[in-house]
């Protein structure tokens, strides 16, 4: 649908802000003495840019009604240092006490997700919450069920050659893991999910698959989401297991109500954690070029 846009002529100081920062270049001015007009309005993606730097609150944009639009508060900004304090300190957490998520805190983590940046905007990826110990443990049972299935490929000689066809150049990769692979079934077997370890909450990121870029706005939003687990006291892991599975079983998808022509692109499985890590880790110094 293409919005629509006004400028309040007496609201307008002329700064031409509008002009300079449209990413679709919907805004032209005669003169540093003239009200910007607007034009190609098929173009606007509503990203808001413009009525967010408009310093006069001159913009009327369709997209935005009364309350989209609030100033910033400085003041609840981190600093540099405190959100470098936040990205060290987080860590994958796969050992959750037996306890309940607030609601109010998972809505405060999809809320976090959903301010992720989008490709062209177009804020399509979409959440289910599932709270329900029964589908963790199926969905858990599952995807151990498609690493076995992968496993008994790599072992049998006539299968092996279709494995490594369809694994293409990740299949060295996923040989190796075999042994573990293989350790982590038998766990299974013997009841310990090491799949998504019993989690309290799992929220699955997923989209329609013929929007812009579906994948890497999931996963966008999901730093954002383990971001603020990390600082609401829980903690979270990448589900990246079932996601694979789910790439090859479609019961998964029905078993968590997917909506038609839709694809998982992410997973989170988030809890309190049973245990408090008090030390950070070093990681490796980037490899950096600099042109």
């Amino acid at each position: 649908m293409v919005p629509t846009v006004t400028i309040k002529k007496d609201y307008c100081i002329k700064c031409g802000l509008c002009v300079q920062d449209c990413v679709g270049g919907l805004y032209s001015q005669d003169s540093k003495d003239s009200v910007p007009e607007v034009h190609d309005l098929e173009f606007c993606i509503s990203c808001g840019h413009c009525s967010a730097i408009c310093p006069s609150n001159a913009i009327i944009h369709s997209g935005f009604p009364q309350g989209f639009i609030q100033p910033i508060n400085r003041k609840n900004q981190p600093s540099s240092e405190e959100l470098l304090e936040l990205l060290r300190t987080r860590r994958s957490m796969r050992v959750f006490q037996d306890k309940p998520v607030e609601k109010q805190q998972i809505e405060q983590i999809i809320d976090a997700a959903r301010f992720a940046p989008t490709a062209h905007n177009t804020q399509a990826t979409q959440y289910i919450v599932i709270q329900n110990k029964t589908i963790v443990e199926n969905l858990a049972t599952a995807t151990t069920d498609q690493l076995s299935m992968v496993v008994k490929m790599t072992h049998n000689p006539l299968m092996k050659p279709v494995f490594l066809v369809m694994a293409g150049k990740q299949a060295d990769s996923i040989l190796k893991m075999v042994p573990l692979i293989e350790k982590g079934i038998a766990a299974f077997k013997r009841g310990n999910d090491i799949i998504l370890h019993n989690a309290p909450v799992l929220l699955i990121f997923h989209a329609d698959e013929l929007s812009m870029m579906p994948d890497i706005n999931a996963h966008l939003a999901m730093q954002n989401a383990t971001l603020m687990a990390h600082s609401l006291g829980l903690g979270s892991f990448y589900t990246g297991l079932l996601l694979t599975a789910a790439q090859r079983d479609k019961s998964i998808e029905n078993m968590i109500n997917l909506p038609k022509n839709h694809k998982i692109y992410g997973g989170l499985a988030i809890g309190y954690p049973k245990y408090e890590f008090k030390k950070w880790i070093e990681r490796k110094t980037p490899e950096m070029s600099w042109l």
